[in-house]
């Protein structure tokens, strides 16, 4: 009887281990195939993107709304198969979507680009990076970082639309450091505009990341006061002898570039990047 007794008892902790097993690799299959806080986060970046569409085919219309609504997904879904065309992922600065970027969206939509604005502060508790009342930075550290998950996130979801067969990075302050920050795209990158950053910060984010024969487009103001402490710099002296680059730097502009109050910048601006894309 006790070996009947023993051998039972060692039955019944095979089976309990192999229970106990068995669920922790239930709860493992669980927990991988779960969306992370980091992965809902970046989701809610691109449903409250921006989008401005234009008329991108006969019978088509302009729509201008949030990712999400309703009408900007029946307009992207009526595109048709066949179309390709390029696109353009808009980045804003370190305060969020304001005066620059919406006339940044609007002027892009009316040359025929679908533009495509990430909102990099519906992630929860997002702190911004800048007191823009004194023009100073570094209150968030993990800011850079964000923006270039946001952007690697935002190029998936623009691959997937299907139409889209290359794409512009523009980036406004902030956003100008994180386009010149990208290395790699699932989606071909036909050029990087860059305003209102001079490519030289702090912890590696220097000069242009991307592949050398990529082309560049950076436009800054010489008296931009959230430069002050590198007055006169400017991307075009990290370009490191890139093939296709050019840095323009506007006289007596501020941070503004498309809304300058300076009308001859704020057109030498738009005329620049409009001349960007279209030879591209």
């Amino acid at each position: 009887m006790g070996d009947q007794e023993t051998t039972g008892k060692m039955a019944d902790g095979r089976r309990k281990i192999n229970r106990l097993v068995a669920l922790a690799l239930l709860l493992l299959l669980v927990f991988a195939a779960a969306p992370s806080r980091a992965d809902d986060e970046l989701a809610l970046t691109w449903q409250r993107a921006h989008v401005a569409l234009p008329r991108l085919y006969p019978g088509g219309r302009p729509t201008l709304g949030l990712m999400r609504d309703s009408d900007v997904q029946a307009a992207l879904a009526a595109v048709p198969a066949d179309l390709r065309v390029p696109a353009i992922l808009l980045l804003h600065g370190c305060s969020g979507l304001g005066e620059e970027e919406e006339s940044t969206k609007l002027f892009l939509m009316d040359q025929g680009y679908p533009v495509f604005l990430p909102d990099s502060f519906a992630r929860p508790g997002r702190r911004s990076n800048c007191a823009v009342r004194t023009a100073t930075t570094s209150y968030a550290p993990e800011a850079p970082g964000l923006r270039l998950a946001e952007i690697d996130y935002a190029l998936e979801q623009i691959r997937a639309l299907g139409f889209v067969d290359r794409v512009f990075l523009l980036g406004y302050s902030e956003g100008g450091l994180a386009v010149a920050s990208v290395e790699r795209s699932p989606v071909p990158i036909a050029g990087i505009a860059i305003t209102a950053w001079h490519c030289q910060g702090r912890d590696g984010y220097v000069g242009i990341k991307a592949p050398r024969e990529v082309p560049v487009l950076a436009i800054l103001g010489d008296n931009d006061p959230w430069y002050r402490a590198r007055g006169g710099r400017h991307c075009g002296e990290v370009f490191d002898g890139r093939p296709d680059a050019t840095s323009i730097v506007l006289p007596g502009n501020a941070h503004q570039i498309f809304t300058s109050p300076i009308v001859a910048n704020s057109e030498r601006a738009r005329d620049a990047v409009l001349a960007f894309l279209k030879a591209r």
